[in-house]
């Protein structure tokens, strides 16, 4: 990357975009294709067929896209089909920070927000699972495998069960 590139670059910032529910994916692909950072943070949800269940992806916020731009760049994004404008606070384009973007890619890759910094655990501790598909479940913490996650024994299952979970997510009882 070129010195001018890189120094353009820096000078972009991501902004949220109100675009057609349901076409969000759509107006990514434009964007894409025209040189524009575009980003659409993506959730898979099970869905019931007639005959089937199926992983589907959806938009974890409908009727949003994140562009990473200049201003000067405003209109081209507004021209595509789809894109209806750019979300605004007192009438400035609202201007997403890139830890923001980080966050909901986080949530994305993982299934839950590990920015928090939870403090003080140790094995032994009662606690409660505060977000992910185990949200609510109580237990206890009977190892940490690593910097990031632990190991708890369900007690809300009434079963020796352990799940492997990131310890951000958990909240000391």
């Amino acid at each position: 990357m070129s010195e001018v590139a890189k120094l353009l670059n820096k000078l972009k910032n991501w902004y949220a975009i109100y675009v057609n529910v349901k076409h969000e994916k759509k107006v990514v692909d434009r964007l894409t294709e025209q040189n524009i950072e575009a980003y659409i943070p993506i959730i898979k949800r099970q869905t019931q067929w007639s005959d089937r269940k199926k992983w589907i992806d959806f938009p974890m916020l409908t009727g949003y896209v994140f562009v990473k731009i200049n201003l000067t760049d405003k209109e081209r994004v507004l021209l595509n089909p789809g894109v209806f404008a750019f979300v605004k606070f007192g009438g400035v384009e609202a201007e997403v920070k890139e830890h923001e973007i980080e966050v909901l890619k986080s949530i994305e890759k993982t299934g839950y927000d590990v920015t928090f910094e939870v403090k003080g655990l140790k094995v032994n501790d009662e606690v409660e699972i505060l977000q992910g598909p185990l949200k609510g479940f109580k237990g206890v913490l009977v190892q940490f495998e690593n910097e990031s996650f632990v190991q708890i024994e369900l007690l809300s299952l009434r079963q020796n069960v352990k799940v492997k979970v990131p310890k951000n997510i958990l909240k000391i009882n």
